[in-house]
């Protein structure tokens, strides 16, 4: 059932795979603008020869603006991976697109060319068949199509086909080829999902791993200072660990690396923190929005988890663990390497002061 829910709605997805979504809708929006851009007002010299005289310059002055409009939507560079930004392009993307479409097939049909202009009645197969450009859940799907089929319904109810055979038959086929992109679109998603975990996650523990731990390190920086909110980072180290491997072996130590993995994910809040292996025995837990007392909060209950939990190991023995903490807030002015400096910091004076604490980087 998990794994329909994230084709279903984007709402169930992480917030990090929300960024890498949101980036490759806002690439595949600016490259087709820019190709309609280009496209709609080239096409003005193709019209000169299929269209009748007296529907050429209405036509021609929408294409120009409809590929103004195309030119801006392609030069519009805020905030890539905003989720909310990328499903606006895209709307904003099919809504022009059917705003020309609505225009020429008023104008047509106003002279009387409606069926004997060629081109002009494909355009919304066309429109419906772009949804499989781009990576969509099921109810995105659902929606646009709605909206388009909705369009077609209104343009058919003003030249008077609805309900005629001609009509019916482009609903019908409207409504087949949106299945199919559909499908294809949500497959895309799919697809997206399973290259994201195969690209980020760490396979012994289903961690983030270090490289998605430091590019999302990036973004939340970002996207914290943009929003004015505190940004904490937790540094860990599991204590003599390599220790407990020369005496219980290198099996029983990834049993105690996948036990803290599910502490973690445990004092994780959903969609919003990432944890990750960020090598070895460390790990890398990165908090949105958490301050230098809330972030403290959490190194000491993980801390406190890893003293009340204890692991069979291969040998029969159960064995316990514990962990040093650095904690480290973002401060203005600071990168990501600064960051995790302060942070591995804290954690060597948390190390060096008898290990199993947490250390505050100042």
């Amino acid at each position: 059932m998990y794994p329909f829910l994230e084709l279903f709605s984007a709402r169930s997805h992480t917030h990090y795979f929300q960024h890498t979504r949101s980036f490759y809708i806002f690439r595949r929006v600016r490259i087709i603008a820019l190709m309609l851009a280009v496209l709609q007002s080239a096409w003005i010299f193709v019209d000169q020869w299929l269209l009748p005289v007296d529907v050429q310059w209405p036509i021609a002055i929408a294409r120009l603006v409809s590929s103004a409009f195309f030119l801006a939507l392609f030069s519009w560079w805020v905030r890539p991976y905003s989720r909310r930004l990328a499903l606006i392009r895209l709307v904003l993307l099919f809504s022009a697109l059917t705003a020309f479409h609505l225009f020429c097939n008023a104008v047509l049909i106003l002279h009387g060319y409606e069926q004997s202009v060629a081109g002009y009645q494909f355009f919304p197969f066309m429109i419906i068949c772009m949804i499989a450009i781009f990576p969509l859940a099921i109810i995105e799907v659902f929606g646009i199509t709605l909206l388009l089929t909705l369009v077609e319904v209104m343009t058919q109810f003003t030249s008077g086909v609805l309900g005629q055979v001609i009509g019916i038959n482009t609903l019908w086929l409207l409504i087949v080829l949106a299945i199919v992109a559909g499908w294809a679109s949500v497959n895309q998603l799919n697809m997206l999902l399973i290259l994201y975990r195969q690209a980020t996650r760490d396979s012994l523990t289903g961690l983030a791993n270090r490289r998605l731990v430091l590019e999302q390190l990036e973004t939340d920086i970002d996207a914290c200072r943009e929003d004015k909110a505190p940004l904490a980072v937790l540094l860990f180290d599991l204590d003599k660990f390599k220790g407990f491997n020369d005496n219980y072996g290198h099996a029983a130590g990834d049993i105690v690396l996948k036990k803290f993995a599910d502490i973690l994910k445990k004092h994780t809040r959903k969609k919003l923190d990432l944890p990750g292996r960020f090598g070895g025995e460390e790990f890398l837990m990165v908090l949105p929005g958490m301050d230098a007392e809330k972030a403290a909060s959490i190194a000491a209950q993980i801390g406190e988890a890893c003293r009340e939990v204890s692991v069979r190991v291969p040998s029969g023995e159960q064995v316990g663990f514990t962990t040093s903490i650095g904690v480290a807030v973002l401060q203005k002015g600071e990168n990501q390497s600064d960051l995790i400096r302060r942070a591995d910091e804290a954690l060597y004076r948390a190390k060096n002061s008898g290990r199993d604490q947490y250390v505050i980087a100042d």
